[in-house]
């Protein structure tokens, strides 16, 4: 299946009753009898320590919160106030890089030590327009500091999804990100990984080659990666207009 395409289309007819409708028989009823769990292939190792300490899930939030401005004492040192976490330089997963302007935004729950993720990033749908999908994941810590469990309704069908952080630069310049994942109801697993930075540009030359080998360590090769639009001046980026990075923020952060 071309995922790509069919994750455009969803988003071309993408509406509360599609939603419903999926949830409904798919979801609630799984009408198709489908099953699909979260690959525990490859197993990549998370980052054991950082800036010289012991690798800790305090730490391990903070460099997921990046480079987010307003999360007081959970973000470290070194962040750089922005209205994102990271942008998405270049991936590995054809199903989901291959889409222009990705922004991340991880930021604590307002209940607990979990975090919400909300990826916001641009789709050119089948009838030619250019938007903004928004999507709001639940994130859990598990086990092991530096891995975590997302989980997301889309489009009324749930993934589950397990996020490792394979490696950060000391001054957050750039993150390593592996990710595998489920959605049971429609059969779909699948694997990835996100070459990230402040900016969405490619790190300093003198930086790939160690970034080269460490997403060689998650079993991703330079050359599978898919490099992402993250240029602001583009004509599908003034199509869309400004992207809406803070459309589930200004509550989550309030109730839950």
């Amino acid at each position: 299946r071309d995922q790509v395409a069919s994750y455009r289309t969803v988003v071309s007819y993408e509406s509360e009753l599609l939603r419903d409708f999926s949830l409904c028989i798919l979801q609630r009823n799984n009408i198709f009898g489908c099953s699909a769990e979260v690959p525990k292939i490859p197993y990549v190792k998370p980052l054991g320590s950082f800036r010289g300490k012991e690798m800790t899930k305090d730490i391990a939030k903070g460099i997921m919160i990046g480079h987010l401005e307003g999360c007081g004492d959970a973000a470290l040192e070194g962040c750089k106030d922005l209205d994102v976490s990271w942008k998405v330089t270049c991936g590995a997963n054809v199903a989901y890089d291959q889409f222009p302007s990705q922004n991340q935004l991880f930021y604590p729950s307002a209940k607990g030590d979990s975090l919400w993720y909300d990826p916001v990033f641009r789709v050119e749908t089948i009838d030619g327009r250019n938007v903004w999908c928004k999507r709001h994941y639940r994130v859990r810590h598990e086990k092991v500091p530096g891995t975590f469990r997302f989980s997301v309704l889309d489009n009324g069908v749930t993934s589950d999804e397990f996020w490792t952080i394979v490696d950060c630069a000391e001054d957050l310049s750039w993150i390593v990100f592996h990710y595998a994942g489920a959605a049971g109801a429609v059969g779909q697993r699948y694997i990835g990984g996100l070459l990230c930075t402040p900016d969405g540009t490619l790190p300093p030359e003198s930086e790939l080659p160690k970034i080269w080998d460490v997403l060689r360590s998650a079993e991703i090769e330079p050359w599978e990666l898919f490099v992402v639009d993250n240029d602001e001046s583009s004509p599908g980026a003034l199509e869309a207009g400004p992207p809406p990075l803070d459309f589930y923020r200004k509550t989550a952060s309030i109730i839950g």
